[in-house]
């Protein structure tokens, strides 16, 4: 078979996967190509069982592609503007679930911003959970001085500090009854969307014990958007 012949049957092929994809409303876009073993697909059906439709309303587009952001490695998807961008660089059909997952989650942050965190019990569930971490790692004697634990936005210095040079193994030991994910701890939209994806794809029962606050607002949202 020659290599023309070859890649018009590939690209024909790719073409007729993009063809077979539905998620409701939501244009979904293959750019670059995911590993034989990862269905979109089957992923997008995985998760139309899991989650409201409603969820997606605003969303414009998945797109499956390379994104300057994903270079680092550090993640491989992301929500901005509308779009749902995600990673071709995907392990397992599971992996790729939970990223696009928690990415609804900070979507859902930018519709439902007030019902979220207007009556600010997260807010105040989280602020509790980073001072009691703040003790715990000044009691195990790291410097906790240069930041400030009360700061409800992503900072990468502070991110550094606790994957680095604390390392999320540890966080994980010390505050096991506080965040289900050690990332959880970073910011305030990490911890909403960990606690999501503990919802949806964990143990509701322990989000429950040690995130009442988020728990009970994920369970309105969950009611609300199915109706």
């Amino acid at each position: 078979m020659t290599d023309g012949v070859r890649n018009y049957i590939l690209e024909s092929s790719n073409m007729e996967r993009q063809e077979v994809i539905a998620f409701g409303n939501v244009e979904v876009n293959i750019i670059q190509p995911l590993p034989e073993s990862v269905s979109l697909a089957k992923v997008l059906h995985m998760i139309s069982g899991l989650l409201p439709k409603d969820y997606y309303r605003g969303i414009s587009k998945i797109q499956v592609s390379d994104h300057p952001k994903f270079a680092n490695k550090e993640f491989n998807a992301m929500y901005q503007d509308g779009t749902l961008y995600v990673s071709p660089d995907q392990d397992n059909e599971e992996d790729m679930i939970d990223d696009i997952i928690h990415e609804t989650a900070h979507h859902l942050e930018v519709v439902a911003l007030e019902e979220i965190y207007g009556d600010q019990r997260i807010i105040s569930e989280f602020v509790k959970k980073r001072k009691e971490l703040r003790y715990e790692l000044a009691a195990e004697g790291y410097d906790v001085k240069s930041y400030d634990f009360e700061e409800l936005k992503y900072d990468k210095q502070f991110d550094d500090f606790l994957h680095k040079r604390v390392g999320y193994q540890t966080i994980k030991y010390l505050m096991q009854y506080d965040f289900v994910r050690p990332y959880g701890a970073t910011s305030l939209r990490e911890y909403f969307a960990c606690a999501f994806q503990e919802y949806y794809l964990g143990n509701r029962d322990r989000l429950f014990d040690r995130c009442p606050a988020v728990y009970k607002k994920i369970d309105e949202l969950h009611s609300n958007y199915s109706n």
